[in-house]
């Protein structure tokens, strides 16, 4: 799951003056967010199907509870930290329910903890540390940034590194688990830059280069052979990831109209490509907002990519039938509707509200899912 912060926007003149002042560790913002997820699909690797050579069902439902607190501890360094839980059912890693059903339903949670620390008026550092568990799976990671804002004031540079390491048990398709957890490593180098054109535009661009070792596949994914058996999949052990994106951002004060324009280029090492756009438009009615968004995927699949493993493939080659990997091309189409509640800090960065959304994707290999979500945000001035 990826984690997304219930708070946007940009602090007030009144509220950066509020900062200067605060002398002690205080709460500054907290929130809840609630999500489900409801997924159908078939993909070829999956076992849930009789016929060991068609594609076997993705069914599963995912609920998600995350709560995610701002302290500010001096008037220089604010902590944020995010606390998700998942519960998924029937898409579970500890996948022996292959064989007994008794692990159907997986529950995972961790903590996301960023630091940010302004040094003067122009540079701040930021410190990420965060960690994931579930059953026969832990995940720990640790990052830093620097960011720069000069012209100004007007543009912003920022520049990250960040590790990551997971160890895991490499469970067969059928379910046996061999014994020896294994581990991948991942490291990531990216870089943005914003840019105000006029009082009402801004564009940003961001790149960032991801290398991976270790043990990269799935381990209980599998693909169907001629002879009615599985294989398991198996991934070159290093990767690496390149991906380049632009967004343009314009404010129609007279209307209170926000519109928003993203790209993004992927490629890696596998022979996988991908691009990515999304139009977003923000409608402001008094002490409600209205956000819709559309989103358009398609992604190239990597050169091993294959439905049926053939005979005779060595046992080291590299090969997968996941359908997250397969060539196709998706759609996203979400709304969100925002309520802000707080009189005395109405529309501002840390305002309260409650904000309720829906979103439904689809996508040409026979997967679709729909996911509701309900925010609450509680801003302290």
């Amino acid at each position: 799951m990826v984690l997304a912060c219930v708070f946007a926007g940009a602090p007030s003149a009144d509220a950066q003056d509020e900062e200067e002042e605060t002398d002690g560790p205080s709460i500054e913002q907290a929130g809840f967010r609630f999500a489900v997820f409801e997924q159908e699909g078939l993909g070829v690797q999956s076992q849930a199907n009789t016929q060991t050579s068609a594609r076997g069902s993705e069914h599963a439902w995912i609920f998600q509870p995350m709560a995610q607190i701002q302290v500010r501890q001096d008037r220089n360094a604010t902590h944020n930290i995010a606390i998700p839980i998942d519960i998924v059912t029937a898409a579970s890693t500890d996948a022996l329910d292959a064989i007994t059903s008794e692990s159907r339903e997986n529950e995972a949670g961790g903590a996301d903890v960023v630091t940010t620390v302004r040094d003067n008026d122009h540079t701040s550092y930021q410190l990420h540390i965060g960690f994931h568990f579930e059953e026969y799976w832990g995940s720990g990671s640790l990052g830093a940034a620097v960011i720069e804002s000069f012209a100004d004031d007007n543009a912003t540079f920022r520049a990250g590194v960040e590790v990551i390491h997971d160890s895991f048990d490499a469970l067969e398709p059928s379910g046996r688990d061999p014994g020896p957890v294994v581990s991948r490593f991942t490291s990531n180098v990216n870089a943005s830059i914003s840019q105000l054109l006029s009082p009402t535009t801004i564009v940003s661009a961001t790149y960032s280069f991801t290398t991976q070792f270790g043990h990269l596949e799935t381990t209980y994914n599998s693909i169907p052979t001629a002879t009615g058996e599985r294989v398991a999949d198996r991934y070159p052990r290093q990767r690496g990831r390149h991906a380049l994106g632009g967004e343009i951002r314009q404010a129609i004060p007279e209307s209170q109209t926000y519109l928003g324009l993203s790209y993004r280029f992927y490629a890696d090492s596998f022979g996988a490509s991908a691009h990515t756009t999304q139009a977003t438009v923000t409608q402001y009615l008094g002490d409600l907002w209205l956000r819709g968004h559309y989103r358009f995927h398609y992604q190239d699949a990597p050169s091993f990519w294959m439905a049926e493993a053939p005979l005779g493939l060595p046992s080291w080659a590299p090969r997968t039938a996941d359908s997250d990997l397969e060539t196709l091309h998706a759609h996203e189409l979400g709304l969100n509707a925002r309520w802000f509640f707080d009189r005395h800090g109405a529309l501002t960065w840390n305002s309260s509200f409650i904000q309720v959304g829906y979103l439904y994707y689809w996508r040409s290999n026979s997967l679709q899912s729909h996911v509701a979500n309900v925010e609450i945000g509680l801003g302290f001035p």
